[in-house]
């Protein structure tokens, strides 16, 4: 039991770890626009962190994002390809959280079954529970959770592309981090 508990927390420190780093690139790439510029304030993204809640701020603060990043190429006159730019693979992403959230609630009893059975060491008890939750949902849960995880590392990639490319559009006075250092 203790070597599972420690594999839980370790796993748990990892994923905070790295929502932390995204967390903060999606906040340093709103920083990098100028602050009239922002559609929401920088520090605002961390709401996202949040379970459930975050899902629901994701529909609000993505698009806020890409309108962010779009005003930035507005206002110092470079082309953009799209009048959003990262809004499409971030509302995949988070309708792909949504419907991940939707899928946990429909399996929540029988997974705490099977998890209380198998902290009592009851193997027979948590087979039969596992046996019995609805693989279909669980089938789709791994799908939707597998695309959630590519449109993530897409979305990642993308604003920290725009983050970048706004640091060095021409006019660029957007605050600074600590010690000028980005």
């Amino acid at each position: 039991m203790g070597a599972m508990l420690f594999m839980i927390l370790f796993s748990l420190g990892i994923v905070i770890l790295i929502a932390v780093f995204y967390f903060s690139n999606l906040q340093k790439t709103v920083k990098a626009a100028a602050p009239e510029n922002r559609k929401l304030p920088p520090g605002n993204v961390w709401i996202m962190m949040i379970p459930v809640i975050g899902t629901i701020y994701s529909f609000i603060a993505i698009p806020k994002i890409a309108d962010t990043i779009a005003a930035e190429y507005k206002s110092k006159g470079q082309p953009l390809a799209t009048n959003r730019p990262t809004y499409g693979v971030g509302m995949a992403m988070t309708v792909c959280r949504a419907i991940s959230w939707i899928f946990t609630f429909m399996t929540l009893g029988d997974s705490l079954r099977i998890y209380s059975a198998s902290f009592s060491g009851n193997i027979e008890e948590m087979t039969m529970y596992a046996e019995q939750q609805n693989g279909t949902i669980s089938g789709l849960s791994s799908i939707v959770g597998l695309v959630w995880l590519v449109l993530f590392i897409v979305y990642w990639v993308q604003t920290a592309g725009y983050k970048n490319k706004m640091r060095a559009l021409p006019n660029n006075n957007s605050e600074s981090e600590i010690f000028g250092v980005y």
